[in-house]
């Protein structure tokens, strides 16, 4: 124990002395809020590195079919659509946000406790069923507390600091993420199915539990917003009126994650079944994503300061409509790194260039409403895609399917190009640092 609280010792001086906490010349108020924050993210991180990537194999373990797992994925996507509002409610009617988010997050991994519990209690049919219903009401639970996490993450962070802070505290977990996921692997090739991916998720729920108790020693202070319940469907409509340039890149975005959608849940699947890949393998192809994501945010963070959110999102959206044909040729389970190196890369740089575009074409006075609206119809997308996909699959098999999201997402990519016009002089980035982003569609709260 001494050996442990002595290097986590060495490693706060040097965090302190690096500033990797951005709290260098801080006010006080903001210094401590700002540094358990980031350490709550190396915990979260580290969570969520023993589960995320396995999941969808835990299930299929279990005995799953393609149907399930798409059911699985859209009935998560649809709670995920509709539990933010739930959670705005909430908090507006408690007038606090730190214990929205820590009931969300305690939830979150209660669920994941009860699916690797499951097995014990029950079996066959009836197993499958209860692991679709506790892992989507896990998304739905998740997203419940995301209002409050944001809007407290925004206060925690004074805005002149927020480029830098949440860049660094985004790197530190990104290489968290790349470090564990593969020991993950390991720990289920080890202990087989379903043992190894129970022991890989009791350890994701200890360490969360710990994350839980250090969220809730960061200070909450005043947010000055409106706490008052409104009319949830009438702002968020009058919001996204508001613009129709930004109701268009909506819709086409819709469009997009739909063709997303369609490959994305089945391509762990298609990797076991196809490419015969084990856990480990798919692990450690994580990581290979994970740090190519890292570079990205780097690489296009500074290029969307320089050539602007629209250049860098219509680089972004011509080049990743073809990281779904790659997958149809490959034959061995190592081919796979061929797609993720730029997967991780293009997939930053799309959510940095996305983010910044959704601050470009809201409207200022409706923006928290108009993003919350952009949100749930993409989340709705989420929702059909997967399940247009299993019957894809079912029928044709994988590869009609991967043409099918490849050649969705190249038209929505032309007419998201022809929409904003990225290439015109005209269109110019604004002065928000993209690291700013609390988190993207594709990201769990951290």
């Amino acid at each position: 124990m001494r050996p442990l609280l002595k290097a986590l010792s060495h490693l706060q001086h040097w965090a302190h002395h690096a500033d990797v906490f951005v709290t260098r010349d801080v006010h006080p108020s903001y210094r401590r809020g700002m540094q358990v924050f980031w350490w709550y993210g190396v915990l979260i991180a580290l969570a969520a590195a023993f589960v995320d990537s396995y999941v969808t194999l835990y299930v299929l373990a279990l005995g799953a079919t393609k149907l399930q797992i798409g059911t699985l994925a859209s009935i998560a996507s649809f709670l995920a659509m509709l539990a933010p509002l739930i959670g705005a409610q909430w908090t507006a009617r408690l007038g606090k946000r730190k214990p929205v988010f820590m009931l969300s997050l305690s939830l979150q991994f209660l669920m994941l406790l009860l699916a690797l519990l499951a097995p014990f209690v029950i079996s066959g049919p009836a197993l499958i069923a209860a692991l679709i219903g506790i892992m989507a009401l896990r998304s739905g639970v998740s997203s419940v507390g995301t209002p409050a996490w944001t809007s407290l993450a925004g206060d925690i962070v004074p805005l002149e600091r927020r480029g830098r802070y949440f860049s660094s505290r985004k790197t530190i977990m990104s290489i968290v993420t790349m470090l564990t996921v593969p020991v993950a692997g390991q720990i289920i090739d080890r202990g087989g199915a379903p043992g190894g991916y129970q022991l890989a998720f009791g350890i994701a729920v200890g360490v969360a539990i710990a994350a839980v108790f250090l969220y809730g020693r960061i200070p909450e202070p005043d947010s000055g917003e409106d706490r008052r319940p409104e009319k949830i469907w009438t702002a968020f409509s009058r919001a996204f009126l508001a613009n129709p340039l930004f109701l268009r890149y909506t819709v086409l975005l819709a469009f997009w994650n739909l063709s997303v959608q369609l490959a994305s849940p089945y391509l762990s699947v298609f990797q076991i079944e196809n490419l015969k890949s084990s856990p480990g393998i798919i692990g450690i192809l994580g990581t290979v994503s994970a740090l190519t994501d890292v570079v990205g945010r780097q690489v296009f963070g500074r290029l969307v300061d320089r050539r602007g959110a629209r250049w860098a999102f219509a680089l972004c959206a011509l080049l990743i409509p073809l990281l779904p044909l790659m997958w149809i040729p490959m034959t061995k389970p190592w081919h796979a790194v061929f797609v993720m190196i730029p997967n991780g890369f293009l997939w930053a740089g799309f959510d940095v260039s996305n983010f910044n575009l959704q601050l470009e074409l809201s409207e200022t006075k409706h923006r928290t409403q108009a993003i919350a609206a952009h949100s749930s119809l993409n989340s709705l997308a989420n929702v059909l895609g997967p399940l247009l996909g299993a019957q894809l699959i079912e029928t044709l098999g994988y590869a009609w399917d991967f043409v099918a999201s490849g050649v969705g997402r190249i038209v929505a990519a032309g007419l998201l190009i022809l929409l904003l016009k990225p290439f015109v002089k005209s269109a110019s980035a604004i002065p928000v640092s993209a690291a700013a982003a609390p988190a993207s569609p594709a990201e769990s709260n951290d």
